[in-house]
C-alpha cells in the first residue's frame, strides 16, 4: 500500500502557474506553493504541459529548500505541444507581463490547447517522466498518472508495462491515469499497479458501483475540477462535497490567490 503520510485534505492545482493567462510572476507563484505548504496543504498537482514545464520548476524552485520532503508532488504525461508552441515559452518572459496588463493571456491558452497532441508510447512517457524530475529537482514523484487517456490507453499493456517500470525504479512512488470518463476507469481498474486516481466530480457520481473495488484495493483517489464543477455550490462547500465522499482522499482546488487558499484550508480543518 502507498505511504499517505504526505497526502492532505486539500490539494493545490497547478495548471495555472506559468500560464500565460495567470497575471502572478514565477516568483510569487513560489511564494504560493510555499505557503500552502505551511497551511499544511501538502499535496501538488502538476503536470509536463502546465505553463510549458513552468508549473514543474516553479514547484522544484518553491520545494528546494527541505519541503520536498513534506510534499505529496503529483505529476502527469502523455500530452504535449506542436514544436511552434514549444517555441513560445523562450519569449514567455516577454510576453506575460504585456499579456497580463492586457487581458490576452486567455487568448494564447486557448489558441495553445488546439495545439496539443498526445504521445502514449512507453518510451515517450518514460521520457516525460525524467524531463518532468528534471524539473521538480527531484529524483522521484510521490505520484505520476496518464493525462486524460483514452479507455484503450489505460487498457494497453505496454502502457501499463512503462507505468509499472516507473515505480519499480523509484521514479513514481503511485502510477495511475487522470479519467475524464467512466470507461477510461473502468479500464485504469484493470491495471495490477494501479495506486492512483484523479476524478472530476461527473465520474466519480457515475463511479458508485466501482467505489467498493477502489477502496478494497487502497487506491489513491484525488478528486479535481471540485469547485468549477459545482456551480450550485459557495466554493467551500464544494470542496466539503467532494471530501464527503468515501472514495476520496484529497480534493484539488486550482486557485492562484493565498487568501482563498487559507479559506479552504480552514474549512476543512
Amino acid at each position: 500500500m502507498i505511504d499517505r503520510g504526505n497526502l492532505s485534505r486539500l490539494g493545490l492545482g497547478c495548471g495555472r502557474i506559468g500560464s500565460f493567462n495567470n497575471r502572478q510572476s514565477l516568483r510569487e507563484s513560489e511564494a504560493l506553493v510555499r505557503a500552502a505548504l505551511d497551511m499544511g496543504v501538502t499535496v501538488f498537482d502538476t503536470s509536463n504541459i502546465y505553463g510549458q514545464g513552468d508549473s514543474e520548476s516553479v514547484i522544484g524552485q518553491a520545494l528546494a529548500d527541505g519541503g520536498r520532503e513534506r510534499a505529496f508532488v503529483l505529476t502527469k504525461g502523455g500530452q504535449g505541444f506542436s514544436a511552434k508552441v514549444r517555441a513560445l515559452r523562450w519569449v514567455k518572459p516577454v510576453l506575460r507581463p504585456v499579456l497580463a496588463l492586457r487581458a490576452g493571456g486567455g487568448a494564447i491558452t486557448a489558441r495553445r490547447g488546439a495545439e496539443l497532441g498526445a504521445d502514449w508510447r512507453p518510451v515517450a512517457l518514460m521520457r516525460s517522466l525524467d524531463a518532468s524530475l528534471r524539473r521538480l529537482r527531484t529524483d522521484y514523484v510521490d505520484g505520476f498518472v496518464l493525462h486524460s487517456p483514452p479507455a484503450a490507453v489505460a487498457a494497453d499493456p505496454t502502457v501499463r508495462a512503462a507505468l509499472a517500470m516507473m515505480q519499480a525504479q523509484g521514479k513514481a512512488r503511485a502510477v495511475g491515469v487522470s479519467c475524464d470518463d467512466l470507461a477510461t476507469l473502468e479500464a485504469a481498474l484493470g491495471m495490477p499497479t494501479l495506486n492512483l486516481l484523479e476524478l472530476p466530480t461527473p465520474v466519480m457520481a457515475a463511479a458508485g458501483h466501482l467505489s467498493e473495488d477502489i477502496r478494497r484495493r487502497g487506491i489513491i483517489v484525488i478528486a479535481r475540477e471540485v469547485i468549477s464543477q459545482r456551480p450550485d455550490l459557495a466554493p467551500a462547500q464544494a470542496v466539503l462535497a467532494a471530501l464527503a465522499d468515501p472514495m476520496v482522499h484529497c480534493a484539488l482546488v486550482g486557485t492562484t490567490r493565498r487568501a482563498h487558499l487559507a479559506e479552504l484550508a480552514g474549512h476543512i480543518g
